[in-house]
C-alpha cells in the first residue's frame, strides 16, 4: 500500500499540526513492512500562506501522487486537493476555529474556511478528527455523517517528561532570560488564545496579592500580538510578563519544567496539545472549560471560563498558594498523560488507511 503524505508543516518553524505530522512520520519508521511512505512537499516554498498554500495543493502536490501512483493520500492539516476517487484521500481535521471565529481572519483565510475547507473534507474518503468536539462541529458545521469520522487523539512527544538535569534547566533559563519563579502559557499569539484576558487575570491576582509569580508568553508572535503588547502597556506589568516568542522544539520541555504550572485562558482548542505537554512533565495545568480542553485533561485540571477574568486570577491564587493541591495536581496530570502516545495514534491512523481501501 502507497501512502503519500503531505509534510508541508514540518519544515520551518512547527506550530501544532507539524508537531502532529512529525510525530506520525516517527512512529511510521515502524510500519515499513507493510507500507509505503512518500512524504510530498515543495521544496522552493517551505512556508505558505493561504493563496501558496491553495497553489500547492492544486496545482503542485497532484503531479506527486500521481506519479507515484499513491493509494491513499493523507492530507493531516485541512487542506488538500479536490479529488475524488484514487487515491483515496484522508483528511485530518484539528478544528473549525475559522468557521467559528472569522471575524478573528483575514479575507483570504476567511475565503479558504468557508468555501475551500468544507469542499476538501466533504471530498474525502475519510475524516480524522482530534477530539470528540472536534468530530460534533465537523458534523454540525459541515454535515458530514459520523460515520465518516474517527476521533484519533494526539498525544505528547516522550521528550515531554520531568527533567532532573539541574545543570542543563538552569541553562535554558538563562537562554531566554527567564525569572525564577513563573507561570507558562505555550501557543502562538493570536486572539482565540485570549492572551489580554490571562494577562488581565495574572495582573489582577499580582495587584492584589504579595507574590514574585511572573507570566512567559511563549509562541510565535502572530497577529494577535499589538493586543497583547497593548494590554500588558496598559495595565503596566511589563515588569512581571515576558515574551520569548518561539522556543526551539528541544527546549521547550525544559521551558514547561522550569515552570509552576501552565495555565491556557483559550476560547477554542481543536485539541490543546500544550495542556498535555504540561501534564506530561508533571506540571499543574489551568484551563478553559471550553471545547476539546475538559475531554482532554479530564479531572486533572482546573477549569475555568476564559471570558471571566476574575476566575482565572483566582486558579492563579490557589496554585500559586495551596502547595498540597499543587503538588496533587501535578500527581494527577502525569496519569492522565499516561494515556496518550504517539504508538496509539499512529496505530489507529493507519487503521483508517486499511479500511479505506476495503
Amino acid at each position: 500500500m502507497r501512502i503519500a503524505i503531505d509534510i508541508s508543516s514540518t519544515l520551518e518553524k512547527k506550530t501544532g499540526i507539524g508537531y502532529y505530522v512529525h510525530n506520525l512520520l516517527n512512529q511510521y519508521k515502524n510500519y515499513h513492512h507493510e507500507f509505503e511512505f512518500y512524504y510530498l512537499f515543495d521544496p522552493k516554498n517551505i512556508r505558505l500562506n493561504s493563496l501558496q498554500r491553495g497553489i500547492w495543493s492544486n496545482i503542485k502536490l497532484p503531479p506527486k501522487y500521481k506519479k507515484i501512483k499513491a493509494d491513499i493520500l493523507h492530507i493531516p492539516g485541512f487542506s488538500g486537493p479536490l479529488i475524488p476517487g484514487k487515491p483515496k484521500k484522508i483528511t485530518t481535521v484539528h478544528d473549525l476555529i475559522g468557521i467559528i471565529y472569522p471575524q478573528n481572519l483575514r479575507l483570504p483565510s476567511r475565503i479558504f474556511w468557508s468555501k475551500w475547507l468544507p469542499l476538501c473534507v466533504k471530498t474525502s474518503k475519510h475524516i480524522i478528527a482530534d477530539s470528540f468536539n472536534t468530530k460534533n462541529d465537523v458534523i454540525r458545521l459541515l454535515g458530514i455523517p459520523k460515520n465518516k469520522i474517527s476521533v484519533i487523539y494526539l498525544a505528547a512527544d516522550s521528550s515531554f517528561k520531568p527533567i532532573q538535569d539541574l545543570k542543563y534547566l538552569e541553562t535554558v533559563r538563562t537562554k531566554y532570560s527567564l525569572p525564577n519563579n513563573f507561570i507558562l502559557h505555550v501557543g502562538t499569539i493570536e486572539p482565540r488564545k485570549n492572551i489580554p484576558n490571562l494577562i488581565e487575570a495574572f495582573a489582577k491576582y499580582s495587584n492584589e496579592n504579595i507574590t514574585d509569580l511572573s507570566l512567559v508568553i511563549s509562541g510565535l508572535k502572530s497577529w494577535g500580538y499589538p493586543k497583547v503588547k497593548e494590554t500588558i502597556d496598559r495595565l503596566k506589568i511589563s515588569n512581571k510578563v515576558i515574551i520569548t516568542d518561539y522556543i526551539d522544539d528541544n527546549d521547550l520541555p525544559a521551558l514547561y519544567n522550569l515552570s509552576r504550572f501552565l495555565v491556557s485562558a483559550s476560547l477554542y482548542e481543536g485539541f490543546g496539545l500544550p495542556a498535555l505537554e504540561a501534564m506530561a512533565c508533571a506540571k499543574p495545568v489551568i484551563c478553559s472549560n471550553t471545547s476539546s480542553l475538559p475531554e482532554v485533561t479530564g479531572n486533572a485540571a482546573i477549569l475555568v471560563d476564559p471570558l471571566k477574568i476574575g476566575e482565572i486570577a483566582a486558579a492563579i491564587k490557589l496554585l500559586d498558594n495551596n502547595t498540597s493541591f499543587s503538588k496533587e495536581l501535578s500527581e494527577k496530570s502525569l496519569r492522565q498523560a499516561s494515556k496518550f502516545s504517539w504508538e496509539k495514534t499512529a496505530q489507529e491512523t493507519l487503521e483508517v488507511y486499511r479500511k479505506a481501501l476495503k
